[in-house]
């Protein structure tokens, strides 16, 4: 029922039963007295006579109890005596909303007495507020309704001094360390000991925890990081107006690199306030009501708190609306415009600085990242091998200090900062189990095993990396840094690893001209034009996931044919975004069969350079059997100028 709920009482003329229901309960005695102590300015509800009255709860009680509470401050013991009333309608409402629920809605109409028991003043809709004949926020609990209360509902005597420190502890804690039978001093011990555990934690958790200089491998997100801290420390100090402060960033990464630790470490290096949010956890409510009320609270958190960092996870999660459609499609759209709404509140909320994280920053509607919003994209990549040994130290925490972590670190290549973690986590409980210290053994054998490839296996692997350096030296598309082959493998086929790699750095502003497109889209295709040519036949090492040579190259062709207009049609049927792009080739046979007509050019066209070039391959492969691992200047070396520039795309056959 979105957060309310409606309770009624049948009316009791016995007063002694109604006091001995009243007296069964602590804490519904003193949320009782409370009530009545706030409510005595408003004589319809003393008097039993029509009224709309709207109940604040004191803040962080829960509204449950007062809610009961209500139900008897409302009715009374005798209430058919009065006017011929035949009840009254007490409410809950925990969380905000704009209109009138339909269950007010038609307690209103019916002309009786109305009270809404609300978490606080945001949950009450104005138009409530219109209807009311008062909106009465709640006191404190007072020490001598504790006296009164424990007295009669426990049969406990409590003094003035202890009834004091007691009404300033939060009910449910008293009401568990209260009880029949218990003295009040062992109760009042729990509730200091309950009370302190409390703050500890809630210190603990503020303190705990990484800052910004303790994270490794954060790339651009860790220097954003810190020109924020000093931005908000400038700002305090009234050097900077709020406007030149980065109030909204989009943080992006693949799963796994830490972008809810960053936030926490954001927060303590800029000592501010952290707010933790997620799309995907709000989503879940399944009402939209629900969904926008907790995304509502979180940014009017951030504002009360402020400074603070509000993170929002999962962002990507809210969708675009030019991809809606379906039965769900108003429910999404109204999320990204409460969104929207919500960033551009911030306008006027100084201090409030918003991160949204995702993995698919593409996937975002483009309203939440133009100006004033989340403007700036910040990205954390996988951690390199710096990143990596400095990850695995934060984790290690002070443990095998002195130890040459090298080996971890090159077997961990492409990991991300979570499954490091976990390494470290694995080789502590062997450690535990075996009952001795932690050993650099325990984190190798945390590692996946590896099996020695065969030498059949390395040798195709050599000629397919020395077929794409072959190819990409004769159209000197990029230059070659390095070229890799593998002498091991992971024994969990769950995990695979490349068999080698070719690193190339290309010019920094390419003109992405018809040429170098299709010079890329055969360099790519190299290595299986080198195992074909070489070898015989081609395996299935080029395809199979995204990232490999095939998937490269079909979005490459995509690009040129379907969204840039180097192909053979100017018409631009989607955008350079990958799921757009596969979207048109699967829907098009047209589009199917000049994507297949480029790739099969520039496959034989890169037979054509590795069978004129075959000499070259061989060289290279036959080194990087031995050494594993050659980088450019050992390639231009062992090659020399036998290299020669081929003709272009357009100047070949």
């Amino acid at each position: 029922m979105n957060g309310l709920h409606t309770h009624s009482l049948f009316v009791e003329d016995d007063k002694a039963e109604f006091r001995r229901k009243l007296h069964s309960s602590f804490p519904r005695f003193v949320a009782y007295c409370a009530i009545k102590r706030s409510c005595r300015p408003i004589w319809q509800l003393r008097a039993f006579r029509q009224v709309v009255l709207g109940l604040v709860v004191p803040e962080g009680a829960e509204p449950d109890v007062y809610e009961d509470a209500a139900r008897y401050a409302a009715h009374g013991p005798a209430i058919t005596r009065y006017r011929g009333l035949e009840s009254t309608e007490v409410l809950t409402q925990r969380y905000e909303r704009r209109y009138l629920a339909p269950e007010i809605t038609k307690a209103l109409a019916k002309r009786q007495r109305v009270i809404l028991v609300a978490g606080d003043q945001r949950c009450i809709p104005e138009t409530f507020r219109l209807a009311a004949d008062a909106v009465v926020e709640i006191g404190p609990i007072h020490p001598r309704h504790v006296i009164a209360g424990a007295k009669l509902c426990l049969g406990l005597r409590v003094s003035e001094e202890q009834a004091e420190y007691i009404a300033t502890v939060p009910l449910e804690i008293t009401t568990a360390s209260l009880r029949r039978g218990r003295s009040v001093s062992v109760a009042i011990a729990m509730m200091k000991k309950a009370v302190a555990a409390t703050c500890a934690k809630q210190k603990s958790q503020e303190a705990s925890g990484p800052s910004l200089s303790d994270l490794h491998g954060l790339g651009e997100a860790g220097g954003w990081g810190h020109e924020l801290a000093l931005d908000l420390s400038d700002w305090r100090e009234g050097k900077i107006g709020w406007r030149d402060v980065d109030r909204g960033i989009l943080l992006s990464g693949p799963p796994g690199t830490g972008k809810t630790t960053f936030a926490g470490a954001l927060a303590k290096t800029c000592g501010v306030h952290l707010v933790l949010g997620s799309i995907g956890r709000w989503q879940a409510k399944g009402h939209l009501g629900d969904l926008l009320m907790a995304m509502r609270d979180a940014f009017d958190e951030a504002r009360e708190n402020a400074p603070s960092i509000l993170f929002l996870d999962e962002i990507d999660a809210v969708g675009d609306r030019e991809r809606f459609s379906g039965h769900n499609a108003q429910y999404c759209t109204e999320v990204v415009a409460a969104l929207l709404e919500c960033l551009d509140g911030l306008e006027g909320r100084e201090g409030v600085v918003v991160v949204g994280a995702c993995n698919y920053p593409d996937r975002l509607d483009a309203a939440l990242t133009r100006p004033g919003r989340l403007d700036r994209h910040v990205r954390i990549p996988l951690p390199d091998a710096a990143g990596r040994e400095g990850i695995l130290r934060w984790h290690l925490a002070g443990s095998l200090a002195t130890v040459d972590l090298s080996e971890i670190v090159g077997r961990t290549d492409g990991w991300s900062g979570a499954a490091l973690e976990q390494i470290v986590r694995q080789a502590r409980r062997s450690a535990r189990r075996a009952r001795r210290d932690l050993c650099a053994t325990d984190l190798l054998q945390a590692l996946p095993p590896r099996v020695a490839l065969p030498e059949s296996v390395r040798r195709r692997a050599a000629i397919h990396e020395a077929g794409h350096v072959v190819v990409a030296l004769a159209h000197r598309s990029g230059e070659v840094l390095s070229v890799s082959i593998e002498d091991s493998a992971p024994a969990d086929p769950q995990r695979p690893q490349e068999g080698g790699g070719v690193v190339t750095r290309n010019d920094a502003y390419p003109e992405r001209t018809r040429d170098q497109v299709l010079d890329r889209i055969a360099t790519l295709l190299g290595g299986l034009a080198a195992e074909e040519v070489v070898l015989g036949q081609r395996s299935a090492g080029g395809g199979g996931s995204k990232g490999s040579d095939l998937h490269t190259a079909t979005i490459s062709a995509l690009m040129f044919e379907a969204s840039c207009g180097l192909g053979a049609s100017f018409t631009y049927l989607a955008s350079n975004d990958e799921e757009e792009l596969f979207t048109a080739l699967r829907f098009d046979r047209l589009l199917q069969s000049r994507i297949e007509k480029i790739l099969q050019e520039q496959f034989q066209r890169a037979k054509r350079i590795i069978e004129e070039r075959s000499a070259d391959v061989e060289m290279v492969a036959s080194v990087l059997l031995q050494a594993s691992c050659l980088t450019g200047e050992e390639i231009e070396a062992l090659l020399a100028e036998r290299i020669e520039h081929l003709p272009t795309a357009s100047e070949s056959p």
